[in-house]
């Protein structure tokens, strides 16, 4: 029964990750949060089995679909000619020469080596396709899962089974940060200093080694970050032994809203380095910490709704909704806008009944006073045989105003179905619908961030994504309620 658990759990993300690398081979680019999630659940799923071998040649998979998630990165930046596009192909091509350094050898992932070759190389999104097919083609073992604790084997030569040893490999189980397990995507704060505390697993120890060395590895500049080395003398006991050890986190710069989440990963080798070596590293061993630092870098001034607009920001990278400049794009729409929601409640700037004329009005101004968009923001465009109040850049920005009733969010959803033409029309994935409730109150407000957030449209070719910003108008003096 056991073994048909650990079947369930690990053939899914399998399959996930070859049907990613085959929808690029076809055309069809995925977003790279796709296949980031897909590379997270094969590094769990190395840790499934007993064979260092096995675990090796998926957690060698897993460093690929990291690799081409940037070059899909890649394609979405040249198509939407955001600046400095060739930086995602770069990166690849550098932790490439890192995966090769780490797997190029070892006789597991020597196939899916020989099928990645091309990626140093690479120079147009064709060569990305006929990689992924290649990549896609290679079989990887079932292997032996890892046996329940308290079964003992037993065999009719101790001799014999004394005379293979067993593989030498290191299983990253677990990061915690400041006491909480990392997740997917942590969030350290800038500037301050964090616990990280990290447990593995090791097979055995080698015969002549007297320490085992954890090291972070990345591309980010060494100027921004410092992370521990850790640094284990040998145990005492038998094997497989389990170590745990904490050392001090820091990021010593804030990254932007646009930009992505640092990226480190923990490599492991025997000290002296003349003891028997390479090392098998399999499991998720690979941190993406966000950086960002909503105190001294506020978006809105605001923080609730600050945090609400970075939820926003994770959920469409998820989704695949903003890719490449559009994000950027989108993101500057709903920071004015909800810096606008939030100023509503706080000082009730939308006094009495708001026609939709003078609420567009009022809203084109406050986006134009922004330098970031300015004279980018269109009036009146026309889409989908209709007429958009606003877009910037493609992206449309639909206005409501209504006084008969008081709105959620959720209450917003009769107004989506229009925006989401809109955002088919042309060609994006997503929209900006800002919704002014001026019905005249009986209650306080609610808090200015739970009136923001993503509804949903189905479309044919996916779901389309808008972002909802409620400004709450006509509000009642306090001292009234």
């Amino acid at each position: 029964m056991q073994r048909d658990v650990i079947l369930s759990a690990v053939y899914p993300a399998r399959i996930k990750a070859i049907e990613a690398l085959l929808r690029i081979a076809q055309g069809d680019y995925p977003h790279g949060t796709d296949l980031t999630t897909a590379s997270s659940e094969l590094d769990e799923a190395s840790l499934r089995y007993g064979h260092a071998s096995t675990a090796v040649a998926y957690a060698g998979l897993a460093g690929l679909l990291r690799i081409v998630s940037a070059l899909v990165e890649w394609r979405g930046a040249v198509l939407d000619a955001a600046s400095d596009a060739d930086r995602f192909a770069r990166s690849a091509k550098e932790r490439y020469r890192l995966w090769t350094k780490e797997y190029g050898d070892k006789e597991p992932t020597k196939a899916l080596a020989a099928a990645s070759s091309d990626i140093a190389g690479l120079q147009s999104f064709e060569e990305v396709e006929r990689l992924c097919s290649m990549i896609a083609a290679i079989p990887l073992p079932v292997g032996v899962f890892a046996e329940p604790r308290g079964i003992v084997r037993t065999t009719d030569s101790e001799s014999e089974a004394k005379s293979v040893p067993t593989e030498l490999s290191v299983a990253f189980l677990k990061f915690s940060i400041d006491g909480t397990a990392a997740s997917e995507l942590h969030h350290l704060t800038p500037n301050e200093v964090h616990d990280l505390e990290i447990e593995v697993r090791v097979s055995r120890w080698p015969g002549d080694a007297e320490q085992l060395r954890l090291s972070p590895v990345t591309i980010e500049p060494s100027a921004t970050y410092a992370f521990p080395d850790f640094v284990f003398n040998r145990p005492t006991g038998q094997p497989p032994f389990v170590l745990v050890d904490r050392g001090r986190a820091l990021l010593k710069v804030a990254q932007g809203l646009q930009s992505r989440p640092f990226e480190f990963k923990y490599a492991a080798e025997f000290l002296p380095t003349r003891v028997e070596q390479p090392v098998s590293v399999v499991g998720h061993r690979t941190l993406l910490i966000e950086g960002l630092d909503l105190q001294a870098n506020p978006i809105t001034g605001y923080p609730n709704v600050d945090r609400k607009i970075v939820q926003i920001r994770d959920e469409l990278r998820q989704r695949g909704s903003g890719v490449g400049s559009d994000l950027g794009d989108l993101l500057k729409i709903v920071s004015v806008l909800s810096n606008m929601a939030g100023r509503a409640v706080q000082d009730a700037e939308f006094e009495g009944i708001w026609s939709e004329a003078r609420f567009q009005d009022y809203v084109r101004k406050e986006l134009r006073r922004r330098p970031e968009i300015g004279a980018e923001l269109d009036e009146h465009a026309h889409a989908s045989g209709g007429i958009t109040d606003l877009s910037f850049h493609g992206i449309p920005i639909e206005l409501k105003a209504q006084s008969k009733r008081t709105l959620s969010l959720g209450d917003c959803q009769q107004y989506v179905e229009q925006t989401a033409s809109y955002v088919a029309a042309k060609g994006k994935s997503c929209g900006v619908l800002c919704v002014l409730d001026c019905s005249p109150k009986t209650s306080a407000p609610e808090p200015a961030d739970a009136g923001i957030g993503i509804l949903e449209k189905s479309a044919s070719s996916g779901l389309v994504a808008i972002v909802v910003v409620l400004v709450q108008g006509n509000l009642r003096r306090p001292s009234s309620l």
